[in-house]
């Protein structure tokens, strides 16, 4: 009887995670882009919410959404990644050697780190959305 490779659907949840948070920050820039220039050309989104204009009310909702995913990609990965840690790692000095032993720690380890980049670069969106006007608005 074949052995069951119970390791299959986490690493598969990994790549997963390592392609929906590629794409997830792919269409939050593309959608606020969007959003930016349907304001700008026809004016819409002009309305004002608790001091901000309608499209940075909207723009901060859309990247609120875009975080809390965000979050969930990572929290995936890590899960994957600590799974594989035979030692707690506060015990455990060589903990990033170790994750590079096995193909599916590094995977998990390659994906955490990436869509944590991505959510500091979401995260940085938000100074420019909340502090600068987009076309000129008051």
């Amino acid at each position: 009887m074949p052995a069951i490779n119970l390791s299959k659907p986490n690493e598969q949840q990994t790549h997963w995670s390592l392609f929906l948070g590629i794409t997830i920050w792919f269409l939050h820039l593309n959608i606020l882009d969007a959003l930016i220039s349907v304001s700008c050309k026809w004016g819409g989104l002009t309305f004002p919410v608790a001091g901000l204009s309608g499209l940075q009310f909207v723009e901060g909702i859309i990247t609120l959404i875009t975080i809390l995913a965000m979050l969930f990609l990572i929290y995936i990965p890590w899960r994957q990644w600590r799974s594989f840690q035979t030692r707690q790692p506060t015990t455990n000095p060589r903990l990033l050697e170790d994750t590079e032993e096995d193909r599916p720690p590094l995977v998990a380890f390659i994906a955490m780190a990436l869509n944590g980049f991505l959510i500091l670069y979401i995260l940085a969106t938000f100074v420019p959305m909340l502090s600068l006007k987009a076309c000129g608005q008051a």
